[in-house]
């Protein structure tokens, strides 16, 4: 097996929920040692959140292959001189929680740079330090209500809606990996660690960037569904067993699909002669390409559309992507095991290294490594089972 790109990189995880636990994880997969520390009892925020009783949540389980577990508690002195112990023999410290959380276990950045001077320090926040939002709870659903991705979203005659996928968190995430990337090869030439800091909302404005590019010259933004406000066709159409999405982004699409649907007489037709024109008349333009669609089996759509290159995908089940093999065969999902479950799929990597992937170990019981973690820094048997009645670790 290939040496991997952070193998001998040693991780200090007290990332929370999703944000900072996705970037340890794609640093576990590239090889660095990731200890991620937990409260005594409890666990990290997301370990035992909504999940049936006695068992481990699922999510968290995705997110936290490959790491090791020490129980620390961070309101005991005692538990924060052990985590600064731990510090001596780190190179990253990754940590999301919410605003003055670290300033009031005095293990903020300004508190420990001088005695950590090659640490690199990376923190996800919801806002940026100097937001007026920064003590605002920010989850995922907080962000993107912020950043006018509720409000441009939905039905044109409903309320705004929330995606319930959790992508401004798995973006910061992947984010906060980049930069802790760029700090190391920093590090590597300079000999000195740095701060670096992502912000969820921060994240949140590059998707946002059409529609704040159509705000930007004055445009009123109004929620268009499945449609898109510049494109036409462009939307979810049924099918006989199911729907599909079908975006005719350029007039060569646009005139494949008339042929497709035997309706080449509307390329002539100057009230669908481009997009802007198409625009005024979206509803029937709809109705054409649903009374060719509504009739048709989806897979049989899709294998035209890809025939004729026109943008397209078949509208999906979430019960039809996870059992899809072919999330195993690139290395999406992993399968891994754990006691609570057997048999579990947790996250691989978004993108390829070119090198031997690592196999994902199982997610760390509770405190599995606490034992072997503290002896590393001179604490014995008998002082960790008396720091373990004492509610420290």
């Amino acid at each position: 097996m290939d040496e991997l790109p952070l193998s001998g990189v040693r991780v200090i995880d007290l990332g929370q929920i999703y944000a900072a636990p996705y970037c340890t994880m794609q640093l576990a997969a590239m090889g660095a040692e990731v200890i991620k520390i937990e409260a005594p009892k409890i666990g990290e925020g997301l370990r035992f959140a909504a999940a049936d009783a006695g068992k481990t949540n699922y999510a968290f389980l995705m997110l936290n292959a490959n790491k090791k577990s020490v129980t620390l508690n961070l309101k005991d002195r005692r538990g924060r001189d052990l985590l600064l112990k731990l510090l001596e023999r780190a190179d990253v410290m990754v940590e999301n929680f919410a605003a003055g959380v670290m300033k009031s276990f005095d293990l903020a950045y300004e508190d420990i740079r001088e005695r950590f001077p090659r640490l690199i320090y990376a923190s996800a926040k919801g806002y940026g330090a100097d937001s007026r939002f920064a003590r605002l709870g920010a989850m995922d659903t907080c962000v993107q209500a912020a950043c006018g991705m509720i409000a441009a979203t939905g039905m044109p005659d409903s309320g705004g809606v929330k995606t319930p996928a959790t992508l401004i968190d798995m973006g910061t995430g992947s984010h906060l990996t980049s930069a802790i990337l760029a700090a190391l090869l920093s590090r590597a030439r300079t000999g000195r660690g740095l701060k670096v800091e992502v912000a969820m909302f921060d994240i949140a404005v590059p998707g946002m960037t059409t529609v704040y590019s159509a705000a930007l010259q004055g445009k009123k933004i109004r929620r268009a569904g499945n449609r898109h406000a510049g494109v036409c066709p462009s939307n979810v159409y049924r099918t006989a067993d199911g729907a599909v999405l079908i975006f005719c982004l350029s007039e060569k699409h646009w005139r494949e699909l008339a042929a497709m649907i035997d309706r080449a007489d509307l390329i002539a037709d100057p009230r669908f002669r481009d997009h802007a024109a198409r625009l005024k008349i979206a509803g029937e333009v709809d109705a054409i390409v649903e009374r060719w669609t509504e009739s048709r089996p989806r897979d049989q759509i899709i294998d035209q559309l890809i025939a004729s290159g026109i943008p397209a995908a078949p509208v999906r089940t979430v019960e039809e992507v996870i059992a899809d093999p072919e999330l195993r065969e690139r290395g999406a999902l992993l399968e891994s095991h754990y006691p609570d479950y057997g048999a579990i799929s947790v996250l691989g990597l978004p993108y390829k290294l070119g090198l031997s992937s690592l196999s994902p170990t199982p997610p760390p019981a509770l405190g599995a490594n606490t034992g072997e973690i503290l002896n590393q820094i001179g604490i014995d048997e008998n002082a960790i089972t008396r720091l373990r009645a004492e509610g420290v670790v």
